[in-house]
């Protein structure tokens, strides 16, 4: 049982979250006027570019932090919409495009036109975008993004040519929060979060659900959000 201890830390560590996502949201914006005023030719370009990664992945995390505490204490509420997958993913591609083709790593994003879907848009864009930023790290070369529609679930899926997930993620699905490994440094909380955001849509007798396989490009990672 929560002690009001448990709730009073938990509002300041949601607070404290909240107002370094505000200054960190500062920092990003300053490092894209940066990032615009050096141009590829310039030799900075390189180092700006990190640091709007890394700031991204932090940004993402605090994010996701927000995101977990709203839902686990009923003081969130989906908002469920239509919208069309082609442009919903070639959004995403066009986020990640700047960052990822200096790396020498293609984007690309494959849907059939007209596939539509009812979800949170920027709950799952967060998930998808987390995906990628982590794919970004492993990938060789190439990032796929796709969706589709099967047995009544629209599947939007990240897949990379990296060397894949490893054994204990694929075994637990990476949604176990808490479960920290010290060798890499990894919470799972990324995974954790976007299984949260998956269950947290429902339709019918169905709820969303995520998976992890090596089934990506060349037998790379492929990690797969089911919307019912």
């Amino acid at each position: 049982m929560a002690t009001d201890d448990d709730l009073n830390f938990s509002m300041i560590l949601a607070s404290s979250v909240h107002d370094m996502k505000n200054s960190l949201s500062m920092l990003l914006g300053t490092l894209d006027q940066l990032s615009g005023e050096c141009g590829h030719t310039c030799p900075a370009t390189g180092k700006v570019n990190q640091l709007r990664y890394q700031g991204q992945r932090l940004n993402g995390d605090l994010v996701q932090l927000l995101s977990i505490y709203k839902i686990e204490h009923q003081q969130y509420t989906p908002n469920i919409d239509e919208h069309d997958l082609a442009d919903f993913l070639q959004e995403c591609v066009n986020t990640h495009e700047p960052l990822l083709t200096p790396r020498g790593i293609t984007i690309e994003a494959v849907c059939d036109p007209g596939l539509l879907g009812y979800f949170d848009r920027e709950m799952v864009a967060g998930v998808v975008n987390n995906v990628v930023n982590n794919a970004y790290k492993y990938s060789k070369d190439r990032i796929r993004l796709s969706a589709a529609d099967s047995d009544g679930y629209v599947v939007v899926s990240v897949a990379d040519n990296g060397s894949g997930y490893p054994p204990s993620m694929l075994r637990t699905g990476g949604v176990e929060a808490g479960r920290t490994n010290f060798t890499s440094g990894s919470t799972s909380l990324g995974l954790y979060f976007a299984s949260l955001i998956a269950r947290i849509h429902t339709n019918k007798d169905k709820r969303g659900y995520i998976r992890c396989a090596n089934e990506g490009i060349d037998g790379g990672g492929l990690f797969s959000m089911m919307l019912p």
